[in-house]
């Protein structure tokens, strides 16, 4: 009886995940699930592969969306558990967390997406983030190894993690500064190093040998998908001549001169969310005329991407930089302006007592300052890119003012 109330809560969240599963179990599938039903040479492999196994065991996609949902559960349970012990929470400011941690399970639970196992991944690595910096053992150091690396093999979107990592394990050593420590931290990075791209090197070769008879000329993902579509953005008609290959020249004129007609260009900004309509226009219009003009220069679309993006930004770097900073502030923009703040402060808490919540704060802090920058320089700004970093930071947001308020201890004993 003692062990069921001290664990009411953990019941509950349990109790919840089942109910929402048993209303429905069936996958919601979008366009871009597709990628991850067929396999793609531009995704890391650790999602289209999980789906193969389920599917090879128990036959249904149904599968996956009751194993997505239950990591979730599991990762919210464990997180409010760290963070409820260490903190010496109570039982009414642990609900709040598990309450806020939970309601994003209701919208995307079902998405046959990455972003259900990315955010309960994300959820599990902060907590050993947590215990790794206030117990550093090697039992926290492989684990939080680990679900670094699961991360960076579930979407190119996370490679924000290894300026993240290298940061947090410096403020480590600074802390410990013992030889030992330095090795693991060192040999943990090298892992994660070696093991993402060991990995991604054999997925694209698998890849290609399947594909072998693929036609390349086609093939439109990559780094340079979004950048592409910023360049167009902030260029004008004339920047065209500036290409010497006479057919780029012409197909990027052309592509400018409706961009400039549809008035979806960044002289034509009119509005927060001008950009968002923009990049329908410039994507859907720039498709066929890349894809024909990489036939006739017998190359990829990407390559084209590249040498477009490169010249453009070139051309107009400071309209770039506004650019990119102008999507700070049509998203997410108190998002990035709260982190940066608190990493100010913490940086210079850490400076001065090295304390370990203050660490623990730098860190979530430039988590979600990284991922917000990766998504707005290579990516397309949508909410669901940022669960990962911000309902954490939130929650580490309330602890911080419940600690203040309940004036229990100084912040630096933490």
């Amino acid at each position: 009886m003692i062990k069921i109330k001290e664990n009411i809560i953990e019941i509950f969240v349990t109790i919840g995940i089942l109910t929402i599963l048993l209303y429905s179990s069936t996958p919601n599938i979008y366009p871009d699930s597709q990628r991850y039903l067929a396999g793609n040479l531009h995704d890391p492999p650790l999602y289209y592969t999980l789906i193969s196994i389920m599917q090879f065991i128990f036959g249904t996609l149904n599968s996956v969306v009751i194993l997505q949902t239950f990591i979730i559960g599991f990762s919210i349970i464990y997180f409010s558990k760290i963070v409820t012990i260490l903190f010496n929470l109570d039982i009414v400011t642990k609900s709040i967390i598990i309450f806020f941690l939970y309601i994003p399970i209701l919208q995307f639970y079902d998405h046959l997406l990455t972003e259900p196992i990315g955010y309960g991944f994300s959820l599990f690595l902060v907590s050993f983030i947590i215990k790794l910096i206030y117990n550093f053992n090697i039992q926290n150091i492989i684990w939080s190894t680990i679900f670094v690396i699961a991360l960076l093999l579930l979407r190119n979107q996370f490679l924000f993690l290894y300026p993240v990592i290298f940061l947090l394990y410096l403020g480590v050593l600074i802390l410990y500064q013992t030889k030992k420590k330095f090795i693991y931290l060192i040999i943990s990075f090298l892992c994660i190093f070696t093991i993402h791209n060991t990995l991604l090197g054999l997925n694209g070769y698998i890849g290609k040998s399947l594909s072998e008879n693929k036609n390349h000329t086609t093939d439109t993902k990559g780094v340079f998908f979004f950048i592409y579509i910023d360049s167009i953005y902030i260029s004008s008609e004339k920047d065209a001549e500036s290409f010497k290959n006479k057919n780029i020249r012409k197909t990027v004129g052309v592509i400018l001169k409706e961009m400039e007609n549809k008035k979806a260009l960044m002289k034509n900004y009119d509005s927060r969310g001008h950009f968002s309509l923009s990049l329908k226009e410039i994507r859907n219009y720039s498709e066929i005329l890349l894809k024909d003009l990489a036939l006739k220069e017998n190359t990829t679309v990407n390559n084209l991407k590249k040498i477009i993006t490169i010249k453009l930004i070139t051309l107009n770097f400071r309209k770039y930089i506004k650019h990119t900073f102008k999507k700070f502030y049509d998203s997410t923009w108190l998002f990035t302006f709260v982190p940066f703040f608190m990493m100010i402060a913490s940086l210079i808490s850490f400076n001065k007592n090295k304390s370990k919540y203050s660490l623990l704060i730098l860190f979530l802090s430039i988590f979600s300052i990284a991922n917000h920058s990766i998504v707005y320089l290579f990516g397309r700004v949508q909410p669901r890119y940022f669960i990962y970093t911000d309902f954490v930071l939130l929650i580490f947001i309330f602890i911080t003012f419940v600690i203040f308020f309940k004036k229990r201890n100084n912040l630096d004993k933490y």
